[in-house]
């Protein structure tokens, strides 16, 4: 049976149904569009989230984020709740985004220069995802990894903003990242 073949869960259907309404004087594009409804309401009520941590869940993510929700990030935000007992004050750092902060640190200790670096780890991830296509499926057309690495570069540029808007604050898991991103002497 596929996700979509699954009965919708009614206690998730209210689980989503609360999130949503903590968006719903947020822009359109910020909002969970109703036809996810069914779709995030098995997994929500597999979480074990209340009513009330899903409110809390929709007001942080509605005064930290500037981008619609994703089912995988809220569930992310779902357990941080319930394992510490609150959200922080800025956006949760994923295992990518966190990764992404080692390998500027990693940069910045080899003296690359910040405005030189971008291109360099562009390419660089470019390589490891298209060198991961020719090891596990050489014979897969090049169209489809293409449009997977152009599809990264869209999503990432799609968080970029908030995520360095944190960093200039001050704020979040990547602050840390502010002098060799903005700081004086890295300019390149």
């Amino acid at each position: 049976m596929s996700l979509f073949d699954e009965p919708v869960s009614l206690e998730g259907i209210k689980l989503v149904k609360t999130f949503a309404a903590c968006l719903a004087s947020l822009s359109e594009d910020r909002q969970l569009p109703q036809k996810s409804f069914s779709i995030w309401a098995m997994p929500l009520a597999e979480s074990g989230a209340s009513e009330a941590e899903m409110q809390q869940v929709g007001v942080w993510f509605g005064k930290h984020h500037q981008t619609p929700p994703s089912l995988p990030y809220i569930l992310l935000a779902v357990r941080v709740l319930k394992d510490k007992g609150e959200l922080p004050p800025y956006r949760i750092a994923t295992r990518q985004v966190l990764e992404a902060m080692e390998i500027l640190n990693a940069v910045e200790k080899l003296g690359i220069v910040n405005g030189d670096s971008a291109q360099s780890l562009i390419l660089a991830g470019t390589l490891a995802h298209l060198a991961l296509y020719r090891k596990q499926l050489p014979n897969v057309d090049r169209a489809y990894p293409r449009t997977e690495v152009e599809g990264i570069a869209r999503m990432s540029d799609y968080f970029a903003d908030e995520i360095l808007d944190e960093i200039q604050r001050g704020e979040g898991d990547l602050k840390a990242l502010e002098p060799y991103l903005f700081g004086t002497g890295h300019e390149g």
